[in-house]
């Protein structure tokens, strides 16, 4: 019998090697195509969150500044033109205006107008009525405001007096506001969101495009779906998520239509097709025309990429085909890339390791120290809540530059947003300094704690008050906190979880010293410690 020709026996062999692969390579891209949707459907719930939690974080400020206004002084006191002047002082630098709100609903104090304002009552009484009911802060749904003709939400915080509310402080804020909080979100083409507030009306539309959510204006005030955010643009079979926000019990849904996600698998398999038919009439051809002369070196080749694939050294081969010569000493090239790149992972996981273990070693000492110096559950749970906002607002600024460094003013203006920095009564002065992480999250902690004693007890109480930040860099660095203009300063007598911050902590954690004086025209803080203990880089 005569046998088939060796052009046969190649092409036969070509098929039987490359139909597995290519069937194999069909399966894959199958899996792909559902892993793709699984991602997707993953990220699409992860991004409702980011989003929510954004806008959260947005609204908690705002409760924050209703908190500490609502606690001046000059509330309790009756002096309403001097907390008319404070807070407008406070919101200057926001998007916010307040209003505060006697029990019959009058508008006794407004930023929105001189004092005394015009007599009139509130336009939107349902939040400020469960406000006077429960005591409790509470967050409206969006309404639309008459007199600024917007749409509006806002918080509404009780001001007490002997164990019953006196007044509701309302902070105002703009729905269209939030745009600057949620369009930076980086998401890939044609996602939408939206947020409806509890009773089911628009907070915020947006599609993405170009990387950035671009908000949608004209979407229904009432009752609004996802697919009004993408219009006519593409079919309604979506992957959707939402996610209610325990803070404002607004529900952000996000969604990414399934024909997104089917374009890459569809690319996939004209991509493997073709390739499938490429690489056929190459491996026929070079069947032919190198069968023979390529055995030795492939088989080399093979046993470099096992050694690659063991994490051992592939070196170099020397042939006479350059093409095997090239991919010979590009495997011995990805050899060694594989070698330093899991040696710097390695470095990194280390690294990533040591920063959480002192996280969680600074974390669990502030929580000891609030457990052993608070009275009660509650003061223990806002003195950590507190803490641990001061620390979470310097790990959102150094996760910015990669736990490397921050800028002290950058850390200064942070730290002191909620209580008017940047404003009139809180002046800094001094050089650009980058500290390191560990400078910037124990300064930040215990400016923090200083800013919230100014607050309640200090210059920052009063509406003439000013504080006065300064800070200098020799052979020691030097920071200093100055109050003026505040009420008569008592020095404490028992030293609470303020003092062990903004002393013992600061000036362990420093290797320095901290000097507090309560003079009776206010108190000075100053701290004094070696610059390599606070500086990033010379």
């Amino acid at each position: 019998m005569r046998r088939p020709p060796l052009l046969a026996h190649l092409v036969l062999f070509a098929l039987i090697v490359l139909i597995p692969a290519l069937l194999f390579s069909a399966f894959l891209v199958l899996q792909f195509s559902e892993q793709q949707r699984e991602i997707a459907a993953a990220q699409v719930n992860d991004t409702a969150e980011i989003v929510s939690n954004a806008v959260d974080r947005d609204i908690y400020g705002m409760i924050t500044s209703g908190k500490v206004l609502a606690s001046s002084p000059s509330l309790v006191t009756g002096q309403l033109a001097g907390f008319h002047e404070r807070t407008m002082a406070a919101l200057r630098a926001t998007e916010t205006s307040a209003e505060l709100i006697d029990p019959s609903f009058r508008v006794v104090v407004s930023t929105l107008e001189p004092f005394p304002p015009s007599p009139r009552k509130t336009e939107y009484t349902k939040t400020i009525e469960q406000v006077f009911k429960t005591r409790r802060p509470m967050v409206s749904g969006v309404f639309f405001g008459a007199r600024v003709d917007r749409f509006m939400f806002h918080v509404a915080v009780p001001v007490m007096r002997d164990q019953s509310v006196a007044y509701v402080l309302v902070i105002n804020k703009a729905a269209d506001a939030l745009d600057a909080v949620i369009a930076n979100r980086n998401l890939p083409r044609e996602w939408s969101a939206i947020i409806k507030d509890a009773d089911g009306r628009r907070v915020f539309a947006a599609v993405t495009s170009e990387g950035r959510m671009e908000a949608q204006q004209g979407i229904s005030y009432d009752n609004p779906s996802i697919l009004e955010t993408l219009g006519a643009r593409l079919s309604d079979d979506l992957i959707e998520a939402s996610t209610v926000s325990s803070l404002s019990n607004w529900t952000t849904t996000v969604a990414v239509p399934n024909a997104v996600i089917v374009q890459p698998a569809l690319r996939s398999w004209l991509l493997l097709i073709s390739a499938g038919i490429l690489l056929l009439l190459f491996s026929i051809m070079l069947g032919i025309i190198f069968g023979r002369r390529i055995a030795a070196p492939i088989l080399q080749l093979s046993k470099q990429a096992e050694a690659i694939g063991k994490g051992e050294p592939a070196m170099p081969f020397g042939t006479d085909i350059a093409e095997i010569g090239a991919v010979s000493k590009v495997l011995a090239q990805a050899s060694r890339e594989r070698r330093e790149a899991e040696e710097q992972n390695r470095f990194l996981m280390r690294e990533m390791t040591h920063r959480a273990k002192n996280q969680y070693a600074l974390i669990a000492a502030i929580a000891r120290r609030a457990a052993k110096e608070s009275a009660n559950t509650k003061q223990f749970l806002d003195t950590l809540s507190e803490a641990l906002g001061s620390l979470a607002r310097s790990a959102d600024l150094l996760a910015g530059s990669g736990w490397e460094s921050v800028m002290l003013a950058d850390l200064v203006e942070t730290q002191l947003k909620a209580f008017g920095a940047g404003g009139e009564q809180i002046e800094l002065n001094g050089p650009a300094i980058h500290l390191n992480s560990t400078a910037a999250q124990t300064i930040g902690l215990a400016l923090h704690e200083l800013a919230t004693n100014a607050a309640k007890y200090g210059s920052l109480s009063v509406a003439d008050g000013t504080v006065k930040i300064s800070w200098s860099i020799a052979d020691q660095f030097e920071l200093i906190w100055r109050e003026i203009g505040g009420p008569s300063v008592v020095e404490p007598k028992h030293a609470g979880f303020g003092t062990l911050v903004t002393q013992k902590m600061t000036s362990r954690g420093l290797g320095g010293t901290v000097e507090m004086d309560y003079a009776a025209a206010g108190v000075v803080w100053k701290l004094l410690t070696p610059r390599n203990a606070v500086i990033a880089c010379d």
